[in-house]
């Protein structure tokens, strides 16, 4: 039996004209499987790559519904699915998919919305919150000692951490753009903001803390990924999520900036590495939706901070369902802050 649905698809990798509204029906949950109708959905940055055509694991899987988390209604489970019925409220993230008014979703990605939070706030939590928990303590091995440095601190995974940092007592250094969101950082939990639109980014880190940094988040790629590797103190670990200097914010693929920024991208001596005693790792969260375990320890944690009061809202600009180009144009633009999330 098929239900009514609608999706947003990118039937083939390109600018905003790529998204197209499909109607397939949606058919019964297999075994194992939720069938979720959805009230919000995020939009993270991968799903930029992915309209572009520029993300790994979306490799030859056109036409494609972006989309990595969402949140809504429980509708129907497969006959072996115990854990959810319908009516519950639930949050989840998918690999690929949650771009419709309504998915399939495997039950071990799914969580029971807190009582406490809207549609809009189980939309906004899964990939950021995942993310950073994994960067600082699965990746980081964060220390409560360690001084951290995080780009672009005022973005949805960048907001994570620096809630994530002052949980477990750490100093965090945010790093911002623009000046109007150093406020954001800093209510995030920023021990100190460096705007970069105003201040000399380096010489302001080197202030701080003239002997390094024991772990920095980048997600930046070229336009800092070298500076943030000479600001690692001995035993200091570069942490490398993405890639987004290399992006146009014009919605287009830049052929020739990608080329010139692939290139120019450092590359690491492992001698270097070895005689400076310093770590770089880079990690992609979406190769981890088949470790299930780990997804339930760190979600368990993140759902008892939160219980505790320990993790505040996530800064939220909403759209409209069928505007994801208008979503897609500010995630881009580089003036967004928190999390963007389409609403149903």
């Amino acid at each position: 039996m098929t239900k009514p649905r609608k999706r947003i698809i990118v039937q083939k990798p390109g600018g905003y004209s790529a998204f197209h509204i499909d109607d397939t029906p949606i058919a019964d949950p297999q075994p194992g499987e939720v069938q979720v109708d959805v009230k919000a959905c995020g939009i993270n940055f991968a799903d930029v790559a992915v309209r572009l055509g520029l993300y790994q694991a979306a490799k030859g899987a056109y036409p494609l519904c972006p989309g990595l988390e969402f949140a809504g209604v429980v509708k129907d489970a497969a006959m072996d699915t115990m854990s959810f019925k319908p009516g519950d409220h639930v949050f989840g993230a998918s690999r690929f998919g949650a771009y419709a008014t309504r998915v399939n979703c495997p039950a071990e990605h799914l969580w029971r919305l807190p009582a406490t939070w809207d549609y809009i706030r189980g939309a906004s939590f899964p990939v950021v919150y995942l993310t950073a928990y994994y960067a600082l303590h699965q990746v980081g091995h964060l220390k409560k000692s360690d001084l951290v440095l995080v780009h672009s601190a005022a973005g949805g995974v960048g907001t994570a951490l620096l809630h994530l940092l002052k949980i477990n007592g750490n100093i965090g250094v945010g790093i911002v753009g623009r000046s109007e969101k150093s406020a954001p950082a800093k209510e995030a939990g920023a021990t100190f903001v460096i705007d970069k639109g105003t201040q000399d980014l380096w010489k302001k880190a080197e202030e701080i803390s003239p002997e390094g940094y024991d772990l920095i988040l980048d997600a930046n790629g070229l336009s800092t990924l070298r500076h943030s590797y000479n600001h690692l103190r001995p035993g200091g670990r570069l942490l490398i999520y993405g890639f987004a200097s290399m992006f146009s914010n014009s919605g287009k693929k830049n052929l020739p900036k990608l080329i010139w920024y692939y290139l120019r991208t450092p590359r690491f001596n492992p001698f270097d590495l070895t005689g400076s005693n310093k770590t770089i790792s880079g990690f992609n969260l979406i190769y981890l939706f088949e470790n299930i375990e780990l997804f339930h320890h760190i979600m368990a944690d993140l759902l008892k901070w939160d219980s505790e009061g320990l993790i505040p809202p996530m800064p939220v600009t909403t759209f409209p369902f069928e505007d994801v180009v208008s979503a897609h144009q500010a995630i881009e633009s580089g003036n967004s802050i928190g999390k963007l999330v389409l609403a149903m």
